[in-house]
């Protein structure tokens, strides 16, 4: 894809279709969070290290602008969040 994600991903939201979803990508997510293309943000945690620390939003956290909307948790102790923009 030569063109910015962005541009991409405004391009599919004219299109028919479902949701688009973001895996395990924290620099894409960033992109489109800055662009205004995020409405929902469905982070997964869950109890185990791996890894170094990764914040999703390291030039500015969008709190303030997110409501947590749902909640759940796996027996083994996995929290499942939904925020919506607010």
């Amino acid at each position: 894809m030569s063109a910015p994600a962005a541009d991409h991903v405004t391009r599919l939201e004219q299109q028919e279709g479902g949701d688009i979803g973001i895996h395990g990508s924290i620099r894409l997510a960033r992109s489109l969070w800055r662009a205004g293309l995020v409405d929902v943000l469905e982070p997964v945690i869950a109890p185990t290290v791996a890894g170094r620390d990764r914040r999703p939003f390291e030039d500015g956290s969008p709190s303030g602008r997110l409501a947590l909307a749902d909640l759940s948790r796996s027996a083994a102790g996995t929290l499942f969040l939904t925020y919506r923009r607010a």
